[in-house]
């Protein structure tokens, strides 16, 4: 009697076995995720057919194989790593990247051993595909990357508006005023009103292109279009005349007529427009101003433009940190300012992919070379 109860009792258990083990094999194969053995040498032992839809690679393949060929090159090492750990330590948790024919997918693995008592007989491993994750993460950098470009723009945009406008306002006021209480004589009266249009015209431009930046820029696209060198100096030399006939300044442009580039208007003469400004506000006293303006091809598809004088001058070594700096002003005696004319004009420059330069000596004079992309 005790013989049979012992008997049923070992059937059932390994009836209990059986299922607990057909249990696990249907998991195994029906789990989501992908799921698989490898031995101490990282050899694939088992694997569920997540693991050949995830890695493009079909089972009999797999069986026998080790996991480091596909794992991406630039999560290799760190993977296998992991993999060891999980054999000499305890369970593991890491990120990793597989190439596959559809291209690469993220995986987030979790590595433990495979244990017989104290002894360590394989790894298992599940792979839970992350990729769709990964890229959502990419594509909400992008937008967050782009959100501060346009952040940044906006900023710049205001301050252009509080520190570029100024002048033609400025300008255009004063031409006003002396047409209203008719001081001058009939001939400075016709100069004056032609003065007045062409800073209107200059002011109705500026205003046009700074609105054609944003309203492009809110739809996420760059307002590019071909800008001619010369013509852009042309122009804003006109808006300096009064300024360069009050100092008697001599002014050289060596700019080749065909020279053009793709880039924002708006932020190309407000740059010009801002270094030119400083090259006349800052003449030094006791002989003629003398500003030159050069513009040429370089190596790589740019485009360098260079405005120097020889004004008052800086000393680099006490002003290079802060030369671009927002409210910096280095010669207050000079003219009146905001200081906001450098920092525009390098927050530009970094808008449009560029570089500024500065090569200046107190008593001297200085040179601003600015290098832009020819597209």
């Amino acid at each position: 009697m005790g013989h049979n109860i012992q008997n049923s009792t070992d059937e059932a258990r390994k009836k209990v076995l059986r299922e607990f083990e057909n249990l696990n094999m249907a998991l195994f194969h029906n789990h989501p995720d992908a799921i698989y053995m490898l031995d101490l040498e990282g050899r694939f032992l088992m694997v569920n057919e997540v693991v050949c839809q995830v890695s493009g690679v079909g089972r009999e393949l797999l069986l026998g194989s080790s996991f480091e060929p596909l794992i991406h090159l630039k999560y290799r090492a760190s993977t296998i790593e992991s993999f060891e750990m999980a054999i000499r330590e305890s369970p593991q948790r890491y990120e990793t990247a597989v190439i596959t024919p559809e291209g690469i997918k993220y995986l987030d693995v979790t590595n433990f051993p495979f244990r017989s008592g104290d002894q360590v007989l394989a790894v298992f491993g599940i792979a839970k595909d992350i990729t769709e994750k990964r890229q959502k993460e990419v594509e909400l950098r992008e937008q967050k990357a782009l959100l501060e470009v346009v952040h940044e723009e906006v900023e710049i945009f205001r301050k252009v508006i509080a520190h570029d406008l100024r002048k033609p306002v400025a300008n255009a006021l004063g031409f006003a005023r002396l047409l209203k209480e008719g001081v001058l004589a009939a001939d400075e009266e016709t100069e004056a009103k032609c003065l007045l249009l062409g800073t209107v015209e200059a002011l109705d431009t500026m205003v046009r292109d700074l609105n054609k930046v944003m309203a492009l820029r809110s739809k996420g696209e760059m307002a590019q279009e071909k800008v001619e060198v010369l013509k852009a100096v042309s122009e804003l030399l006109i808006s300096f005349e009064s300024e360069i006939n009050n100092i008697k300044a001599s002014i050289s442009v060596h700019v080749d007529p065909g020279l053009h580039l793709l880039t924002v208007k708006a932020y190309f003469y407000s740059i010009l427009r801002n270094l030119i400004a400083n090259a006349l506000k800052y003449h030094a006293q006791g002989h003629l101003p003398e500003i030159t303006i050069k513009a040429w091809p370089r190596e790589g598809s740019k485009l360098a433009i260079s405005v120097g004088d020889n004004g008052i001058g800086m000393d680099m070594e006490a002003v290079a940190d802060r030369l671009f700096k927002m409210h910096t002003r280095f010669a207050p005696h000079m003219a009146e300012g905001s200081g906001l004319g450098l920092y525009i004009v390098n927050q530009q420059v970094k808008l449009l992919n560029g570089t500024v330069t500065v090569s200046s000596e107190p008593g001297i004079g200085s040179e601003f070379t600015v290098c832009l992309p020819l597209n």
